[in-house]
């Protein structure tokens, strides 16, 4: 029974963690199919579940002193890296079935806009890069990058941009 007991205690368990995790997100997908009318928040409650859980641990006092969440740092790059496996993963099930036929109607088209709006990204991140971002600080770069995948919400590219940014050894004052 203390291991049980220790699930829920120790909070720089690894263990500890995955039941939090586990617990917030199926706390928040049963709240997310209560409708309310016709509306339901749906699998976007367990970001409010998280919410929840974070200011609940915040006014209970279980963080690092420096006020973070207190987890071993490989717990929480695994879970990060997890996560955005099984995003990408879910996505790709999503839309697979019908990537090949949207080929067939106007693939071209749609590829050729696509190619377009990327490039104007590009071309605007690098614009704000090069007038507002201090171009003498290393990390700057870095920055116009993680605004540029944030602002497009391209969820594996900020992941990619992280992991390229930990490889190069850039130290990011806290701010990956």
């Amino acid at each position: 029974m203390d291991w049980f007991q220790s699930l829920f205690t120790t909070t720089d368990s690894v263990a500890h963690i995955v039941v939090l995790y586990s617990l917030v997100i199926a706390v928040g997908v049963v709240l997310g199919k209560i409708k309310i009318g016709s509306i339901s928040l749906g699998v976007t409650f367990v970001l409010f579940a998280g919410i929840v859980v974070g200011h609940i641990y915040n006014a209970l006092g279980i963080h690092d002193p420096n006020g973070g969440f207190a987890c071993p740092a490989n717990v929480l790059t695994f879970i990060q890296d997890f996560g955005l496996i099984l995003f990408v993963y879910c996505i790709g099930l999503q839309v697979g079935p019908g990537f090949f036929q949207s080929f067939k109607k106007g693939g071209l088209q749609m590829n050729m806009i696509t190619i377009g709006i990327v490039l104007l990204n590009v071309l605007t991140m690098l614009g704000l890069y090069f007038l507002v971002f201090d171009t003498s600080d290393p990390t700057s770069l870095p920055m116009a990058v993680g605004v540029l995948y944030g602002a497009v919400t391209n969820t594996p590219g900020l992941g990619a941009a992280q992991e390229a940014i930990n490889t190069m050894g850039i130290d990011m004052h806290g701010q990956n």
